[in-house]
């Protein structure tokens, strides 16, 4: 049966010890179960994050490619916009993979 949770008010079973969203506990829950949800949330993090890297490379590879289509004659300079993208993208990227390095090891720790 699903029910929704006390605390974040999304829906989950009502035989679930822990709420797969919140991780908040319903009756008793053993230390083993809370390490698996935290193992679980920390997977999906990476996963996550993993995603935003590739969305990341995709922006930079697209504004460079943008930077280069304008840049081709190289008498005329690029516009702004695509050298913007191309640092947005790059930075995204770089916060992204530490975040993702952070996560990793966290995941390792565990």
């Amino acid at each position: 049966m699903i029910v929704k949770c006390p605390n974040c008010r999304k829906p989950m079973s009502s035989k679930a010890p822990l709420c797969p969203n919140c991780g908040v506990e319903r009756g008793e829950v053993s230390d083993e179960q809370i390490e698996e949800f935290h193992r679980r949330r920390l997977r999906d993090r990476i996963y996550r994050l993993k995603m935003f890297s590739y969305a990341a490379i995709t922006l930079l590879l697209a504004a460079a490619g943008w930077y280069f289509y304008e840049a081709s004659d190289m008498d005329i300079t690029p516009s702004a916009g695509p050298v913007a993208l191309v640092a947005v993208g790059a930075v995204a990227y770089v916060v992204v993979r530490g975040l993702l390095f952070r996560a990793r090891r966290e995941l390792k720790n565990l």
